[in-house]
């Protein structure tokens, strides 16, 4: 009778693994998409701050300089939002919306001295918000 007990308790705490472990969504690990942000500003203008976020997640507060580019992974369904700085100047956007980007592997956005520009083939730019200045 105790070695009937013993292989129930180990079915059971198997099974209790085995719906623990299927219950937690793996999608928050799962990068569903990559925002790739690159500074086009002039030379000589410095390097840029950068924060992307969503409600979940947060990748703090960034630096990248003229010419690099800043990615950051988007781990769930939600809006991602990024904002920029340099200089006296600051951009916010929707860097990722699930509507808009749900679909696709890359999401592209060009900073520049006119304004933040998103694309989805890194070739073809559509300009989506202005620089404000404090």
């Amino acid at each position: 009778m105790g070695g009937g007990n013993g292989h129930v308790l180990v079915f059971l705490v198997s099974v209790f693994f085995f719906i623990i472990s299927s219950s937690v969504d793996g999608s928050q690990y799962k990068q569903l998409s990559t925002i790739h942000v690159m500074n086009s500003m002039a030379k000589g203008s410095g390097p840029m701050q950068i924060r992307c976020k969503s409600r979940y997640t947060d990748y703090g507060m960034q630096q990248f300089g003229e010419g690099t580019e800043y990615r950051c992974g988007v781990r769930e369904k939600a809006v991602y939002y990024c904002m920029g700085m340099t200089g006296r100047r600051i951009a916010s956007w929707h860097a990722f919306q699930p509507r808009r980007d749900g679909n696709r592997k890359a999401v592209f956005w060009l900073v520049k001295e006119n304004g933040i520009f998103l694309s989805w083939d890194n070739s073809t730019w559509v300009r989506k918000s202005d620089w404000e200045t404090d």
